[in-house]
């Protein structure tokens, strides 16, 4: 084999390995075979993950970085020692802190850390079973706390599964303080804990468990002779779902979900069967079905996932049914729609450019396995899902969906398909504005810049891990990075919100200076694309060098980082009166300016605020 042959197999083989995987159930003798082979690829780690706890983990952490490796996450992973959770965190010295993880999953075993909570506790008093749970709540936040303190990273916390067996058998819900209240209440006060930190994300083992079967879950012989816990079908599901939300600290949430329309959203089809003869009405079970799959549509709408329309049919038609039937989904709830009768493909480009996305955040689902095929052909970016034969299965098919998964909820998702409705506003205005300057005028933009604080953090976080086209170096923190970088001296850390005439945009941008040596230079600058092309941009510039210049510096720096997504912003230094100092072969360019340079640039259809303090 030549050379370029044996650098082509060598590129291809992840892809081999994760159809492969992707193909059939991972049972566990797959699973052990994948995980090493997928070691043997020697490949580059996505994120480095620690597993601690009081039980063991190995065969969840194995199992996990297979799931993850098929949904394109290469995890590494560090296995901590029996029970020493701990001391791991808090000991500087540890194999843990040597191994700097990106994330931490933590799981404790109830019938380690607390056996009169799962058996042979019935006989205690309830203020003695009250107690043991308070203490098991404490162990569990002051091991956040101190994790939190002495790490950098993310906490994936495993709450506590409830057993398939209680100890007051039958009359176990007749008492407050049963295993299956003390548990529930574990896990409640659990979530309600770090509900509002970006940083620590409780993870739902127990509906994971009892989804799969407590009982088919729990291998009693296995516990008492190595310590695993969860066993079969629970450590797969248990597994999978920590495996789900590593995946999403570090893959960005699909933008938008393209929906086909005829037997898809209802059953039959609107051109042929006509308004009557379609299946969406309460009291048949296919409708039944249909109305079912509309209202998971909803919930995942309501994780700032935008919907879109393709169909081919006559408009009219289409209009008549949302204007008729009586149904979940309604046509405000879609951010575009294209009905007509050309290639789905071809629609599905137009609307990535109507709402400024990449194709590559699309997720395209239809019932017919021949569109799906052209779509995957045609725009191989996009992650298509192909409906199965009976409507029953739809809303589960894309419930488990991990493409749009996303850890944290922010503001601005659940405004997301009202703020790309305004954004349509917006772009109807300037068809019709005789000039730029009108244009910029009628839109009346507000435009607010103030500090980072803690309450931003996550939304922030959203704008450095997904913004492309006006992001000029590109770097992507972590929560604890950007927290560090609130709250140090050092570092100008300011976000830029945004209203005007059509609604709210919210928080669309930021930026980060350096500030701590006596030349100061811009770290991050990002905008998110609703956002550009109004000057937005520029007050922001001019509110740097005002701070910068203010605090007595001579000079400041910037640079520029190429890539295949950021050319819309290539030029943006030089339109601020910096100039290029040096330039790379790749594009790279760093730039000064200095003070005498230093001149606000005009932006005068922006009314601008700055909130000092926040």
């Amino acid at each position: 084999m030549d050379t370029a042959a044996q650098t082509t197999a060598l590129e291809d083989a992840p892809r081999i390995l994760r159809e492969e995987l992707a193909a059939g159930e991972l049972s566990t003798a797959r699973v052990e075979r994948g995980y090493k082979r997928i070691a043997a690829l020697q490949l580059p780690v996505d994120l480095k993950v620690a597993w601690v706890g009081n039980h063991t983990l190995e065969p969840a952490l194995r199992y996990a970085a297979v799931s993850a490796f098929v949904h394109g996450v290469v995890l590494g992973s560090h296995a901590g020692g029996y029970n020493q959770h701990v001391q791991a965190v808090l000991d500087p010295g540890s194999a843990l802190h040597a191994y700097a993880p990106d994330a931490i999953v933590i799981s404790l075993f109830l019938r380690a850390l607390a056996p009169s909570l799962v058996s042979g506790g019935a006989a205690l008093s309830a203020e003695m079973r009250k107690t043991e749970a308070q203490r098991v709540l404490e162990h569990v936040e002051q091991w956040v706390e101190a994790a939190k303190t002495n790490t950098q990273a993310a906490l994936m916390v495993c709450n506590f599964p409830r057993h398939s067996v209680t100890g007051l058998g039958l009359a176990d819900l007749r008492s407050p303080v049963s295993s299956a209240a003390l548990i529930g209440w574990l896990n409640d006060n659990l979530a309600a804990a770090y509900r509002d930190d970006p940083r620590v994300h409780v993870l739902d083992v127990d509906r994971a468990i009892a989804n799969a079967g407590r009982q088919a879950s729990w291998n009693p012989r296995m516990y008492h002779l190595a310590k695993i816990a969860w066993d079969g079908p629970g450590l797969q599901a248990a597994a999978q779902t920590i495996a789900r939300a590593l995946c999403a600290l570090v893959t960005p949430a699909k933008k938008c979900l393209v929906l086909d329309l005829d037997n898809t959203l209802w059953g039959g089809v609107v051109g042929e069967d006509g308004i009557g003869g379609l299946k969406i009405e309460t009291g048949d079970p296919v409708g039944e079905a249909f109305q079912e799959f509309q209202r998971v549509l909803l919930d995942i709408k309501a994780r700032g996932v935008l919907l879109a329309l393709v169909s081919k049919n006559n408009p009219e038609d289409v209009d008549e049914a949302f204007s008729t039937i009586d149904m979940p989904l309604s046509r405000a709830d879609f951010a575009a729609w294209r009905v007509n009768w050309e290639h789905k493909p071809l629609n599905i480009e137009s609307i990535a450019a109507e709402l400024n996305i990449g194709v590559d955040s699309i997720v395209f689902v239809d019932d017919n396995p021949a569109e799906c095929e052209l779509v995957r052909q045609t725009l191989p970016e996009v992650e298509v899902i192909g409906l199965p034969r009976d409507p029953a299965d739809y809303a589960e098919l894309l419930q488990q969906s991990w493409s749009f998964d996303k850890l944290t909820l922010t503001e601005e998702d659940t405004r997301k398909t009202e703020q790309y409705l305004e954004n349509a506003a917006r772009t109807e205005n300037l068809r019709t504005a005789t000039d730029l300057s009108a244009y910029l005028e009628n839109l009346g933009t507000s435009v607010e810049i103030g500090a980072a604080a803690s309450k931003d953090l996550a939304r922030l976080h959203q704008l450095f891990s997904k913004t492309n086209q006006f992001n000029l170096t590109t770097k992507r923190y972590t929560l604890v990075e950007l927290k560090q970088f609130a709250e140090s001296e050092e570092w100008l850390f300011e976000w830029i919100r945004v209203k005007d005439n059509f609604g709210d945009l919210g928080l669309v941008g930021a930026y980060l200076v350096n500030l701590s040596d006596k030349t100061p230079e811009i770290d991050s600058f990002i905008l998110s694309c609703r956002a550009l092309g109004r000057e937005i941009e520029t007050a922001a510039a001019n509110r740097i060098k005002q701070k910068v210049f203010n605090s007595g510096a001579e000079a400041l720096f910037a640079r520029f980082a190429p890539t295949a997504k950021n050319r819309p912003a290539e030029s943006f230094y030089e339109s601020q009166g910096f100039d290029v100092i040096a330039e790379n072969d790749t594009g790279e360019k760093r730039y000064r300016l200095d003070r005498a340079q230093a001149r606000p640039r005009e932006c005068a259809a922006l009314t601008v605020t700055v909130t000092e303090n926040h």
